[in-house]
């Protein structure tokens, strides 16, 4: 048995350490200074976590064996003598937190690569990469033969991903011989790869026929680069490229949530020789073909972060043509998006009704409409049918796209869904009366109505502060409590300092290329340009309930001098004013 004050010697010489090239730094980061949130969420410092994204790489492969070694570390605490000594609770904190980053890198991570690639592809068709790696800086402002839009969503992904600085003459590519050789060697994807690939892969998992370009495409590089700190360099870019797609062909053949810890692959599905070297590439599964505890997490969370990104294919297929000022005319497979949507929202939607309960716990408050806005398959709709039934309230699903509803009338054929739920179509978010008449139409009233949106609001177009205040007001005047979850806008600095902690990067990129735009959870003076999703709310007249408010963990896992540490979302509870006045206000 080892005392807790002799664990940072132990561990340094102890023989699990072997095969870990950052062994030092793992033990200092473990051993650091760590805490506890006021939200209940572990935290390290900010050096260790510093150390972290910058000395020890941490995607796939290389992920896993970090995930093997905090395992293996737990066990050595269960050697401690004194369990509930604060040096063995502190390492119990940071092992969570290096858990989780990496639990994190492999949900985020892989979209963003997939996009990456597509960005590296058009750019080096267009000789943006060659005057890069020559050391030109790239203002998008002066660049007349590209679109200037589009350049800068593309420079600004790329910065946030760690490859290039900005400074007053532009765009630079950061002076590093790795960044600038995978500037440098990088191939253009092959015309017959700007395509829906997971489609293509789901209906080679469907029928196994002979697919030429499902078999290349599955085809690694050969190995050039060892990554090195956080910044993913060509064999991550090209693993990623490659799992984005085969993951979300597996969900599409509904075979996810077979893939748990342990379990051997080909018991579920036959793959290709191609597909399993890139499952066992990116730490997926193990030499065994069993799926790892990195692969159960990613089949668990992926899809639905992975299927946002993966819908937006038409665009990244024409990004060529955009940068060189081609009109756009495409949209992403809505149909895709919606199952997509419902699985990144099912968690958020719990706790957003979960909220509701207590509301209506706490003040007394009924209500006898509820209203699901973006609605999907009705993920919102589902859970609270499954609490409350039907006899007392009416069902209500609006969206602007006809595949959405579709996809949720057939949920309600299966008896998914409430029986007495009715359909609003072609009903844009940003127009409240579109939902106000069609509740009113059926004889009912909107005051005390509840309205639960997941990531709806940012899909609103030329999206200004005063445009936004006016939806969100249409909505308070019609007296409906408004429940909502949308992500926090970041900074580049925010993306950059944090790593893969957040899957904002891609997520940000994809909604800018149609259009949308995200809010910051910036509230700070000086800091107001763009108003945040609470600040619109509530000079629109609502109430913004902390006590029903739910929020995700923080982008940054230590406490910010500053003060300044937005969560990755927010599920927002925005009450009018009115009708808190004719319950039992909750404290």
């Amino acid at each position: 048995m080892k005392q807790a004050d002799e664990i940072a010697p132990y561990l340094l010489d102890h023989a699990l350490l072997d095969g870990i090239p950052q062994k030092r730094h793992l033990i200092e980061i473990v051993t650091g200074q760590t805490g506890t949130s006021s939200a209940g969420f572990p935290y390290v410092c900010e050096s260790s976590f510093n150390l972290m994204i910058e000395e020890v790489p941490h995607l796939f492969q290389k992920g896993l064996l970090v995930l093997d070694w905090l395992n293996k570390l737990e066990k050595v605490l269960a050697e401690i003598e004194d369990m509930r000594s604060a040096t063995v609770e502190s390492i119990a904190r940071a092992i969570r937190v290096v858990r989780n980053i990496i639990y994190t890198a492999g949900i985020t991570a892989p979209p963003d690569l997939w996009l990456l690639r597509h960005i590296l592809s058009a750019h080096m068709k267009l000789g943006l990469t060659t005057r890069l790696v020559h050391g030109q800086a790239i203002n998008p402002a002066s660049e007349r033969e590209f679109d200037t839009a589009q350049l800068t969503m593309d420079l600004k992904f790329m910065r946030s991903r760690g490859y290039l600085s900005l400074g007053d003459d532009g765009f630079r590519l950061i002076d590093e011989p790795s960044i600038i050789d995978l500037f440098k060697t990088i191939d253009p994807l092959p015309e017959e790869y700007l395509t829906d690939m997971t489609s293509q892969v789901s209906t080679w998992l469907a029928t196994r026929e002979e697919n030429p370009l499902v078999e290349s495409f599955f085809r690694l590089p050969k190995e050039k680069v060892r990554q090195s700190s956080w910044i993913a360099l060509d064999d991550e870019i090209e693993i990623g490229y490659r799992l984005l797609p085969l993951v979300l062909a597996l969900r599409a053949r509904n075979l996810s949530s077979s893939f748990q810890l342990g379990v051997f692959v080909q018991d579920v599905v036959t793959i290709s020789d191609g597909m399993e070297r890139v499952l066992l590439a990116s730490g997926i599964i193990d030499l065994n073909r069993c799926v790892t505890e990195l692969g159960a997490r990613v089949f668990s969370r992926g899809p639905g972060p992975f299927g946002i990104i993966g819908t937006y294919y038409p665009y990244l297929c024409r990004l060529q043509q955009f940068l060189g000022r081609e009109e756009r005319k495409v949209w992403v497979n809505r149909a895709a998006n919606v199952g997509a949507s419902q699985d990144a929202n099912r968690k958020t939607f719990a706790l957003a009704n979960d909220a509701l309960d207590r509301f209506c716990k706490d003040t007394g408050h009924r209500f006898l409409v509820f209203i699901e806005h973006a609605v999907g398959r009705g993920e919102a709709t589902r859970q609270r049918f499954e609490r409350n039934g039907e006899e007392t309230i009416s069902y209500f699903g609006a969206d602007l796209e006809d595949a959405a509803i579709d996809r949720a009338v057939e949920a309600q054929s299966l008896g998914q869904l409430p029986s007495n739920m009715s359909f609003i179509r072609q009903a844009d978010i940003a127009e409240p009366q579109r939902v106000v008449k069609s509740v009113q139409a059926a004889g009912l009233s909107t005051k005390g109505a509840v309205m639960m949106v997941g990531n709806g609001f940012h899909e609103v177009r030329q999206q200004t502060n005063e445009r936004m205040v006016q939806v969100f007001k249409g909505y308070h005047q019609a007296g409906i409590i408004l429940i909502f979850t949308e992500e926090s806008a970041l900074t580049d600095e925010d993306l950059i300092n944090t790593a893969w902690n957040t899957y904002h990067a891609g997520f940000r990129y994809v909604h800018e290329l149609s259009g949308q735009g995200l809010r910051s959870a910036d509230e700070r003076p000086g800091l107001d340009a763009v108003f945040s999703w609470r600040r619109c709310a509530e000079l629109a007249g609502y109430s913004c309930l902390d006590d029903y408010t739910s929020r995700t963990r923080t982008i940054y896992p230590y406490p910010r001098k500053k003060g300044y540490n937005p969560s990755i979302s927010v599920t927002h509870f925005c009450v009018p004013e009115s009708l808190i006045g004719t319950t039992n206000r909750p404290n």
